[in-house]
């Protein structure tokens, strides 16, 4: 007697700490989910990068070990969607014979200031209001311009691919540029959704480096690559696009005015906004670190800050001796059933400008418990801070979800309640990852003949089973 064969798809996560690959049959259900380090390589400079080829070994591993894993329990098992997310910034420029020219360039890294600081006036006065960007190395526009100035001609490239649509390209897919991924680079003009054409001036670069605008989730190929499992083989290919509001969809944030809070090593603030801003509220809120592009969701934007609270808690544990599972979890409990007081302890360290944590001791009632609680407040206050500035600019938000690795503590929970008291928690884990198999699930649909079904009617039929998973391998 043979065995039913289980239709799956895969989202693959590339992230700039780990990529991940998590595979779940077609009603939502996670059957595997494998992870390998990205493993940045120290260049000569002392910055951060990985050849493209090692960049898509550390792919397929991960891909291929869940789709081996899942298929000891699912039996025969057939992939018929694939997308991918990740990391936004990174990217390469591509010759005319589809070659990179150069290695892939960590967001993080902050080669391009000095050359920053040479633009022209008439670009740095335009450039945060048009692309929605703060004018950083952080940006695609700054790594290109720094490779210009050293040695990599323009001339020479056809297409600059974000990382998330270079690794799609390289399993099959068409060249393509996802809106929410080319809001990063500083390339792309907020107002009018086209080519900004001052910076493709600046890099000596034609317009048509940029590829096509390309909803998330639409089928751009099959996948065709060699060093893929047979049961990857044909399966359709998207872009599932930056993976932020990728993970916002899989933690149930669809709709306009809803605020997403990620709460992980660095905290990452959401709003999701019904219309775009205008070149002013652009230029306000990019002064203060807060971005506005394109969602991965149609007729939809996103603000997007952050704060180094995650880094901030965790290096208070660290100070405090209590980052074991055990000691942790002791000091969980005591922070709920007899929260300290935090007068006797300063804080300060979770700006996402900030570069140091700094613990001052002011009175005499200094204990694990006060400091830890001074370090929730004063986490707290930061996020705060960041969300009356989006809100100064697109007014309140009616909803709000949080997700990631601090809301397993209670203390934090119980902290940001107090924060925001109509915060409600995702259920899902791996919401990036998990986000893309969502989508990977709507191109297959969609290359199937069902064009009507969107990302949001997936991710309703996903999330009833988040909770349910089979030879999961964390």
């Amino acid at each position: 007697m043979g065995f039913a064969t289980t239709e799956a798809v895969v989202g693959v996560d590339v992230g700039s700490t780990e990529i991940k690959a998590l595979v779940a049959d077609l009603s939502g259900v996670t059957l595997s989910v494998q992870r390998t380090a990205t493993d940045w390589h120290r260049s000569a400079g002392g910055g951060s990068e990985l050849p493209v080829d090692a960049l898509l070994d550390r792919v397929l591993s991960a891909l291929s070990g869940a789709v081996r894993v899942a298929e000891e329990s699912a039996r025969r098992l057939t992939v018929v969607g694939v997308a991918i997310t990740g990391m936004a910034e990174s990217g390469v420029l591509l010759d005319r014979g589809g070659d990179p020219l150069h290695p892939v360039i960590a967001w993080f890294d902050q080669r391009g200031a000095e050359e920053l600081a040479l633009l022209p006036d008439e670009l740095v006065d335009s450039f945060s209001g048009r692309t929605g960007l703060p004018l950083s190395p952080l940006c695609s526009f700054a790594k290109l311009n720094w490779l210009a100035a050293h040695g990599i001609s323009p001339h020479r490239a056809e297409k600059w691919l974000n990382v998330p649509e270079l690794v799609a390209a390289a399993l099959g897919g068409e060249a393509v540029t996802e809106p929410s991924l080319a809001s990063r680079t500083g390339l792309l003009d907020q107002g009018t959704r086209g080519p900004w054409e001052p910076a493709f001036q600046q890099l000596g670069l034609p317009t048509s480096a940029l590829p096509p605008l390309t909803t998330a989730g639409t089928p751009i190929g099959r996948v065709d690559h060699p060093g893929v499992p047979d049961a990857v083989r044909g399966a359709v290919i998207t872009v599932a696009g930056h993976d932020h509001p990728v993970a916002s969809v899989a933690s149930g944030v669809w709709h306009g005015e809803h605020l997403f809070d990620s709460c992980g090593t660095s905290e990452a603030l959401l709003r999701v906004v019904s219309a775009p801003l205008r070149d002013d509220q652009r230029r306000r809120l990019t002064a203060n670190g807060v971005a506005q592009g394109a969602h991965v969701l149609p007729d939809r934007w996103i603000l997007l800050g952050g704060t180094r609270g995650g880094l901030l808690l965790d290096r208070v544990l660290a100070l405090l001796g209590r980052q074991d599972q055990r000691a942790r979890a002791e000091l969980d409990e005591q922070a709920l059933t007899s929260p300290g007081s935090t007068g006797s302890v300063v804080i300060s360290g979770a700006h996402a400008r900030s570069e140091h944590v700094s613990v001052q001791l002011v009175g005499s009632e200094v204990t694990p418990l006060t400091t830890w609680s001074a370090a929730l407040e004063h986490a707290m206050a930061e996020t705060d801070a960041v969300i009356e500035l989006m809100s100064a600019e697109a007014g309140p938000h009616e909803h709000v979800t949080a997700a990631g690795g601090w809301t397993r503590m209670r203390s934090f929970r119980a902290a940001k309640q107090r924060s925001l008291p109509a915060v409600e928690y995702a259920r899902v884990d791996q919401p990036s990852a998990y986000g893309a198999a969502l989508f990977a699930a709507r191109a297959a649909r969609s290359a199937a003949g069902e064009t009507g079904v969107s990302a949001v009617d997936i991710a309703r039929e996903f999330t009833g089973n988040t909770l349910t998973t089979a030879g999961v391998q964390l």
